[in-house]
């Protein structure tokens, strides 16, 4: 994320606000030097909170444009770190905050997205590991639970694999299909007249494989 808006002429660092996973702010560090993004960090202190406010508040007096706070990821049932990510926000007051889902973990994204909404108000999602087998169908989780946009997907390990999100790519690659065009010309071709219950749906967002085929 530091690296594409750096790339798009942004002023970019990056605050390791993971204190939980072993070697965080060595992978960072890793690839902050790589990218040639400023970054800050620490291996004596424990808590979170004190390293993202030290941070942004070092970032913010040298002028940096762009800040990005890493924190731990959490899992739903991890109460503790899920207060912890609320005692940053709260510390940092982030203009965006962004909720990292993996899209190998499918439709078990809906209740993750959840129970961030409920504890930081997420501005946007973005998808990673997009590469593999997965096809990113518990982002659709992901949105409805959180009620915020897909902004950028990850489709590899690498620092370039990182992109902005493009909606018909991603559900064409979602159903399978490489004629999303053709999907939407379907659509068109549908009497809706002579169905108002699909009508009702299509208000709402809904349209599932089974009404494409009925």
């Amino acid at each position: 994320l530091a690296y594409y808006y750096q790339k798009k002429g942004w002023k970019t660092s990056l605050v390791c606000a993971d204190t939980f996973r072993a070697g965080a702010f060595d992978q960072l560090k890793q690839n902050a030097t790589k990218a040639r993004i400023p970054f800050y960090g620490s291996y004596t202190e424990v808590d979170p909170v004190v390293i993202a406010q030290d941070g942004v508040e070092k970032f913010k007096s040298e002028g940096f444009e762009v800040i990005v706070v890493d924190t731990s990821g959490r899992h739903k049932q991890e109460e503790s770190l899920f207060e912890e990510m609320l005692q940053v926000s709260n510390a940092i007051n982030p203009d965006n905050a962004i909720f990292v889902m993996d899209a190998s973990i499918g439709q078990a994204c809906e209740s993750q997205a959840r129970a961030f909404k409920e504890k930081v108000d997420v501005g946007a999602v973005i998808v990673t590991k997009l590469d593999g087998h997965a096809k990113g169908g518990g982002a659709l989780s992901a949105v409805a639970a959180t009620q915020s946009p897909i902004i950028f997907i990850g489709t590899g390990e690498h620092i370039d694999d990182f992109e902005q999100f493009k909606v018909k790519p991603f559900v064409s690659k979602l159903l399978g299909m490489g004629d999303i065009e053709g999907l939407i010309d379907k659509v068109n071709e549908l009497k809706l007249d002579d169905n108002e219950e699909l009508i009702e749906k299509l208000k709402h967002g809904e349209f599932t494989l089974r009404d494409m085929y009925e």
